[in-house]
């Protein structure tokens, strides 16, 4: 009898302790974001650079855009390379956030210009690219963290995965294109700037052909709209997303972030199904070089 209670509180205790451990695997992860998150927003000044790479087989466009840049104090400068495969070229466009003001120079442009509130596209590809607004997202659309392996245990660097909830995913990339089809008219309006930004869970939509392929297999009933309907578009779509941040654990500041992006939607009568992965590597925390200082312009638009 005694050793039957004694078995039976062993079994107890240990199924206890393995709760407690996955628990605390759980804690950890979280913990981890929060810490690494909170340490990486109060960092003055640092420099990040990256690209986004199409991950589907056959690709004909392997790195889509590349991107680099570095804040300072309240300013963010960036620069972003975006390649177009069918016309081999690239274009190049240049950004600077400071305070509440956007300003943006294409190509070899020697002027800065001052972006008006409006021209949400110029923002748009901004936000794409920031590591700022990387954590703003995933604080909003987390739908859990966990610990990944330590592939080196003799280093400094560990990881953790955020998933992104799919149904905010969705309905950001919504917001995207409801904000891309309103750029195509403030571009009609502001030649100076006639740039498209890139739907980043959604790539080969970026050009905007989805709004003409939607008013041709609307057909007449399109005529009686304003606008295409984009939640008719974005309901059939499937879209996933997670970000892997590696991290300094004695620092406990990011020194990469990798999304990986796979969504599944229709376009031209096909079905489309494109991977995409964006990587940004953060360096020089405490140091960067001076941001550039535009003249004050009239804006634009």
């Amino acid at each position: 009898m005694h050793k039957r209670w004694t078995l039976c509180m062993m079994t107890l205790l240990c199924t206890a302790l393995v709760g407690c451990t996955h628990m605390g695997v759980k804690q950890n992860a979280g913990s981890a974001y929060d810490q690494v998150r909170d340490q990486f927003s109060t960092q003055q000044s640092y420099a990040f650079y990256g690209r986004t790479k199409l991950l589907t087989e056959n690709s004909a466009n392997a790195n889509m855009v590349n991107f680099s840049g570095r804040k300072d104090g309240d300013a963010v400068y960036m620069k972003v390379k975006l390649s177009v495969p069918d016309e081999k070229r690239v274009d190049t466009l240049s950004l600077l956030h400071q305070g509440d003001k956007l300003y943006a120079k294409e190509g070899n442009d020697h002027d800065w210009k001052s972006v008006a509130p409006k021209n949400v596209a110029l923002q748009q590809e901004l936000n794409n690219w920031s590591p700022i607004f990387s954590f703003q997202q995933m604080d909003e659309m987390k739908k859990n963290v966990r610990t990944l392996p330590d592939e080196n245990p003799n280093d400094d660097v560990e990881a953790i995965r955020i998933t992104l909830d799919s149904a905010k995913l969705k309905t950001w990339l919504a917001t995207q294109m409801r904000e891309q089809t309103a750029s195509a008219a403030s571009i009609q309006s502001t030649p100076d700037f006639k740039h498209k930004p890139k739907l980043k869970l959604a790539m080969a939509l970026s050009d905007g052909a989805w709004q003409k392929t939607h008013a041709k297999q609307a057909g007449p009933s399109i005529q009686s709209k304003a606008k295409p309907d984009v939640n008719e578009i974005v309901d059939q779509m499937n879209v996933e997303a997670d970000y892997t941040i590696y991290y300094n654990k004695k620092s406990m500041l990011p020194t990469n972030l990798t999304m990986s992006i796979r969504s599944v939607y229709d376009l031209n009568n096909q079905r489309v199904h494109e991977h995409s992965q964006v990587e940004t590597f953060l360096q020089n925390y405490g140091r960067v070089q001076p941001l550039p200082t535009p003249a004050e312009r009239p804006t634009e638009g």
